[in-house]
């Protein structure tokens, strides 16, 4: 096992910058997930990380050493790729044998220790029928789950993964997730794992890096990147159904903080009010910022009492999701979601219903980009 570091990373290709001095630490026997959408430079940074691409500037650790100038075949990493990368003439029993007949590969094992690591891992993914088939016999899913046996036969210091279950149907990544975290508290070694997909970071990860055009946006534990995000970015990134993000303005009235949104007027508690306060920006005279609080800390109710941290609203569309009702209301060019709880029925597009927000689950934040 080894720890993985970054330093002021920067790589650029022409004119466009893929790493913008990104820093981090990945710690030895961590499962470590880069996170974010197209672009954003996740598979890049695993390509510096196994020197598949140099760096521009910085610098790159492993195990407190800088690795900067070894060649890939010298940094003791596995790596499983999105697009499969395996090798057409070979069985797929020989794909994923290959790494153990390196011939740098100091272990030297037997057919029947070969065998049993294969079929181990094999097993594992639900790939052991199909050793004996060519890759170009097999579904994408399947080769996937080859190229991803592949990478994980052999023990290196540290796996890189690359989108590795992104091929697969819903039943089989979720099983597939299972089988990586298993696998993960096994093995015991450092993974660093590459993901769009949020619900795979949350479930696997010891930690989260999110990235955004080459750099960090937030790095922290799966609890605290979904409640406690740090930007607008990080909580329109993480949940399903999204984050509500509105922007408003700041006024007081009556000695009290509130946040206005069209013609709906919210009181914040002590502790909303200096968030907001921190966070707010000027426009044309007015003070803003963007409140955002999740569908599942909204209540919605019958009662015409709206209290403080209420406002009545006009249903604007009903969504089924799962077994829950998702509740629908139109603010200026974005939308309020708010899950009613288990399907009823009961609530009708043009109904004027309370909306009950939760102060101590809200935030409020700069704006870092435009919600519609």
């Amino acid at each position: 096992m080894a720890d993985v570091r970054l330093e002021d990373a920067v790589k650029k290709f022409g004119n466009t910058t893929a790493l913008d001095k990104l820093s981090f630490e990945c710690r030895e026997g961590e499962f470590f997930t880069l996170l974010g959408s197209s672009g954003a430079g996740k598979t890049t940074t695993l390509d510096v990380i196994a020197g598949l691409k140099k760096l521009d500037s910085g610098n790159v650790y492993m195990g407190g050493e800088c690795v900067n100038d070894l060649p890939p075949q010298e940094r003791d990493v596995a790596m499983a790729f999105e697009n499969y990368a395996l090798y057409s003439h070979l069985t797929n029993y020989e794909n994923i044998a290959f790494p153990l007949r390196s011939p740098k590969r100091t272990e030297k094992l037997s057919p029947g220790e070969e065998k049993e690591k294969v079929m181990w891992i094999a097993t594992r993914l639900g790939i052991d029928e199909y050793l004996d088939r060519m890759p170009k016999q097999l579904s994408g899913g399947q080769k996937q789950r080859v190229s991803l046996a592949r990478a994980m036969v052999r023990r290196p210091s540290v796996y890189l993964l690359d989108e590795p279950i992104a091929h697969l149907d819903a039943k089989l990544r979720a099983l597939a997730r299972s089988d990586l975290k298993k696998i993960a508290g096994e093995y015991g070694t450092t993974i660093i794992y590459v993901t769009h997909n949020y619900h795979e970071a949350l479930a696997l990860s010891d930690r989260i890096l999110i990235m955004r055009a080459g750099k960090a946006e937030q790095i922290d534990t799966p609890e605290n990147i979904y409640n406690e995000p740090q930007t607008d970015y990080v909580a329109n990134l993480v949940g399903d159904p999204p984050a509500n993000l509105i922007d408003g303005e700041l006024v007081d009235e009556n000695n009290k903080l509130c946040f206005k949104f069209e013609e709906n007027s919210i009181a914040l508690t002590e502790r909303a009010a200096g968030d907001a306060a921190e966070n707010s920006w000027e426009l044309d005279g007015s003070r803003m910022s963007r409140f955002m609080i999740r569908p599942e800390d909204i209540t919605v109710s019958e009662d015409t009492a709206a209290s403080a941290a209420s406002c009545r609203m006009r249903v604007y569309a009903t969504e089924r999701k799962d077994e829950n009702e998702l509740l629908k209301f139109r603010v200026l060019d974005t939308l309020i979601i708010a899950n009613a709880g288990k399907v009823s029925h009961k609530h009708k597009v043009n109904d004027i219903i309370t909306l009950n927000f939760d102060l101590n689950k809200a935030h409020f934040y700069k704006r870092t980009f435009d919600l519609a």
